[in-house]
């Protein structure tokens, strides 16, 4: 099974999660220059003439386009761009208690700017009741694709049957030319990574077994890195589809944990592979529900 994964084809690694498919268009591969020259499947705040707030960008994380959003001048003053789920922008149906809304972005603030996603689950459709809310915020630059990932929170034990998604650069004082890019938006789980601080720095890379094994829903990777690493931690199942992207960053030396949440996936096994510069290693993990 290992041998199998290391020869996965890149196109496997490419592909969406199943719980994007409730998302509209999640990755702004269609853009049919209609409905406020937006991308399709959302509704995009922009001028009916001149430059726009939100267009096509080549500078992509998987296919060949993504969602770019900037400030702009208008007049003097600063129009913030606004990407909103839905061809009307109120947002689409789902059917499932989703924990996260996770994605890729890059952004290139000037003077203070936030890059913001809201997402918001209701019941009762559009204008319902409303029962979660999940939010990433960060005013910090990034010179390269990087994951964020936006827990949801209810206040309401039930199943939320409609979700909206608000993607904006907002500002904190009188500025233009901020600019942003986002791709690749998919529901799943809120996981988390962080260092172990034990005072140590590990002599050789290593992914250790999760634990506990069998889990349910949860479990903890740990692994080391000795020397500063772009790590990807990732998690696929029996067939060599991608689940799950745990950690895509550049990171210091020592010793680290990741929870993975399986909540939504049936019981089964399942792999965490991670490479680090040329290493590269894969456990198998056993979810029993």
């Amino acid at each position: 099974m290992m041998k199998r994964l290391l020869t996965i084809p890149i196109i496997l690694l490419l592909v969406t999660a199943l719980n994007a498919q409730e998302i509209p268009f999640p990755g702004f591969e269609s853009w049919p220059g209609t409905n406020n020259n937006s991308p399709e499947g959302w509704f995009a705040n922009n001028p009916p003439t001149g430059p726009t707030t939100v267009f096509a960008s080549l500078n992509s994380h998987s296919g060949m386009f993504s969602a770019a959003l900037r400030v702009l001048d208008v007049s003097g003053f600063p129009l913030l761009p606004t990407l909103s789920a839905g061809a009307d922008g109120t947002g689409f149906p789902v059917t499932q208690r989703h924990e996260a809304l996770n994605g890729w972005f890059e952004f290139t603030p000037l003077t203070g700017e936030f890059f913001d996603v809201l997402v918001s689950m209701w019941s009762g459709g559009p204008g319902g009741t409303l029962i979660g809310v999940g939010n990433f915020s960060t005013s910090t630059g990034t010179t390269d694709y990087t994951q964020f990932s936006a827990p949801i929170n209810y206040n309401d034990p039930g199943t939320p049957d409609w979700c909206s998604i608000i993607i904006i650069i907002g500002i904190n004082v009188s500025s233009t030319g901020a600019q942003a890019v986002v791709d690749d938006l998919s529901f799943g789980s809120a996981s988390s990574v962080e260092p172990i601080e034990n005072g140590l720095v590990p002599d050789q890379f290593e992914l250790t077994q999760n634990y506990p094994n069998p889990f349910n829903p949860t479990t903890n990777i740990e692994y080391s890195i000795p020397e500063g690493s772009f790590v990807d931690l990732k998690i696929y199942d029996v067939l060599g589809n991608e689940i799950e992207t745990l950690v895509s960053e550049e990171q210091a030396a020592g010793v680290y944990r990741a929870d993975f949440n399986a909540v939504g996936l049936t019981s089964g096994f399942y792999i965490a592979r991670i490479s680090a510069g040329n290493f590269s290693e894969s456990i198998k993990m056993t979810l029993m529900k």
